[in-house]
């Protein structure tokens, strides 16, 4: 059994890298606010720890071909987590601790939507 689950958490970890290392690396700021992406099944595990919300229960974040996950943090602090659509190419889903919004809400979201073209570069550079 635990031989299955470790042979599992590499299965996951390798089809997350997969999918999502094109992107890896991804960071935007405002010169407060920085939106880093979350660049492991283990991060979004952390996260939702932390937030107190879904991103980090089972898989169906990190592994969604959809999206890309994004931390929002203000002084290494976690502000809000930010799901954002590959195929919409816009925020979806923008929450702080408890799923509840910030007074930073609106400009973390304008900083990821505003850097969508980066994200959608990435997309090209690698199809």
């Amino acid at each position: 059994h635990k031989e299955y689950r470790r042979q599992r958490q590499m299965c996951i970890r390798d089809r997350f890298k997969e999918m999502k290392s094109r992107f890896f690396g991804l960071m935007f700021t405002d010169g407060n606010i920085v939106v880093r992406m979350l660049e492991s099944v283990r991060e979004h595990v952390l996260e939702g720890k932390a937030m107190h919300h879904c991103v980090g229960s089972g898989t169906n974040y990190s592994l969604n071909p959809d999206c890309i996950i994004f931390s929002a943090r203000i002084a290494e602090q976690r502000v809000e987590t930010v799901e954002f659509s590959l195929e919409q190419m816009k925020v979806v889903q923008c929450h702080g601790l408890q799923n509840k919004d910030t007074e930073h809400h609106a400009d973390i979201i304008n900083l990821v939507n505003s850097n969508a073209r980066l994200i959608e570069q990435r997309m090209v550079a690698t199809t």
